[in-house]
Order: structure tokens, then C-alpha cells, then sequence
């Protein structure tokens, strides 16, 4: 596991977006696993900047984790955010995207149908993650095995009060439906990103911890090619 620190988010997103853009050019029909929430969105729009129109054109991106029982329209929900941010303005065309149908009656097949995608894949090239107060990846809450693939998971309470900040209105929010832990570890990089001083105390415990299920953010200790990339703000408890 890498840590780099960069001077800001801006450098941050800069810095993602390149990579990102650097991995498809060298393969383009590259495999990315692509996170929600507010810290990536600087990155999605970096790309959208620097990025050439064919770049990602025989790309596949697959969507993080979706909240159980809200729809794919709302402000709030993975497909919402990366769509708006990355693929529309990219312009990719839809059969080249996936995300989690979180409306379905059968969450389970939705779990096998997203699995069975990134086994013929042979799994993502890169998984790009933020990371929860709690040190959940994803919606892999403390308590999730590493050993599991797509799952759905019953949603802890800070997530489902932090989770708020995603929609206009109250939302209730009960489970959610992921990307397992188990598919990070055999991506063939893994990137987490995380900014502002309200992640530091997230970010110290990831680098002195051992690795635990109880604080799945250090299962990046147990990759391959694992890195952390914060702004001074989020590094600001590190030694």
C-alpha cells in the first residue's frame, strides 16, 4: 500500500484524472470500477477536460454500490453521479456501462449478473473507491468479509445519516448493494481517494491499523498495488 499526499484536492483530481486517462491510452479496453459521493466528482470533471473523444471508447465502467430502493434517476444514487459527471459528457455510449439496478425484486441475481460481468472481464483493471467515516469501502460495512464478491448489505447508522447529504429531501435509507471486497483485491490497481480534514482521522487509522474487518478501508494493506491519495487536509494526522 502506497500513500502519496498531494497539495490539494485540486492537485488531487488532477493527478487521478491523469492516471486514469494514462491506463486507458496504454489499454483501451480497459475495466473500471467507478465510486459515487462528492470527493470524485472533481476527478470525473478533469477527465471530461483533459481527456480525448476516443479515449474511453472501448472502455467498460461499472458502477461502485447503489442504495437499495432509490431509483437510478435520483441525485443521490451512483448511476446518477457518474453519469452526469463522466459518461454523458464523455459521451459513452450506455452498452459500455453498468451499475447495480437497485429496484429490482432480486437483489441476489443483480449481485450474480454484476459478478458474472467482471469474471469475464477478468475482473477490473482499476477500482477507484472514496471511504467512509466508519472506514467502509464502498457500502462494505465494518463487519464485511474481504472474501465476498457483489453483495447487499444492511447499511450502518452513520452511513445512512451521512448518506443524506446526497439527496434535496429525508431519504430512508436501509441497505445498500456493492461491489465486494474480494473484487478490490483482484483489480489490478486500487485507488483510494480522500479529502478534507473530516477524513484525517479515517485516513490515520487505515495507515496504523492492521488489517481488519472491523475497519474494511485496511484491506488496501492487502493489495497488490494498493495506494492511498489524500490532500494535505485528509493526511493532516499522519506521522
Amino acid at each position: 500500500m502506497q500513500v502519496e499526499i498531494f497539495q490539494d484536492s485540486k492537485e488531487l483530481a488532477s493527478s487521478t484524472a491523469q492516471f486514469i486517462i494514462n491506463m486507458v491510452r496504454e489499454k483501451p479496453t480497459a475495466t473500471f470500477i467507478l465510486t459515487s459521493g462528492d470527493t470524485p466528482v472533481q476527478t470525473y470533471k478533469k477527465i471530461v477536460e483533459l481527456a480525448q473523444a476516443n479515449d474511453f471508447a472501448q472502455a467498460t465502467f461499472i458502477g461502485l454500490d447503489e442504495w437499495v430502493g432509490i431509483p437510478a434517476t435520483s441525485e443521490g444514487s451512483c448511476r446518477y453521479i457518474v453519469e452526469e459527471n463522466l459518461l454523458k459528457p464523455l459521451n459513452i455510449n450506455p452498452a459500455q456501462y453498468t451499475f447495480f439496478d437497485s429496484m429490482t425484486d432480486d437483489l441476489q441475481s443483480e449481485c450474480e449478473r454484476v459478478d458474472k460481468l467482471l469474471f469475464e472481464k477478468g475482473g477490473a483493471d482499476l477500482i477507484l473507491v472514496g471511504v467512509g467515516l466508519n472506514g467502509h469501502i464502498g457500502l462494505n460495512e465494518p463487519g464485511t468479509s474481504f472474501d465476498l464478491y457483489c453483495h447487499v448489505s444492511a447499511l450502518a447508522e452513520i452511513t445512512k445519516t451521512t448518506g443524506q447529504k446526497y439527496f434535496k429531501q429525508g431519504t430512508e435509507l436501509t441497505q445498500g448493494i456493492t461491489i465486494g471486497l474480494k473484487h478490490l483485491l483482484e483489480a489490478g490497481t486500487a485507488i483510494m481517494i480522500a479529502t478534507g480534514e473530516k477524513k484525517a482521522e479515517v485516513i490515520k487509522e487505515v495507515v496504523i491499523q492492521e488489517p481488519n474487518i472491523n475497519f474494511p478501508a485496511t484491506v488496501f494493506k492487502l493489495h497488490k498495488n494498493g495506494h492511498i491519495w489524500v490532500d494535505k487536509a485528509a493526511a493532516s494526522l499522519l506521522q
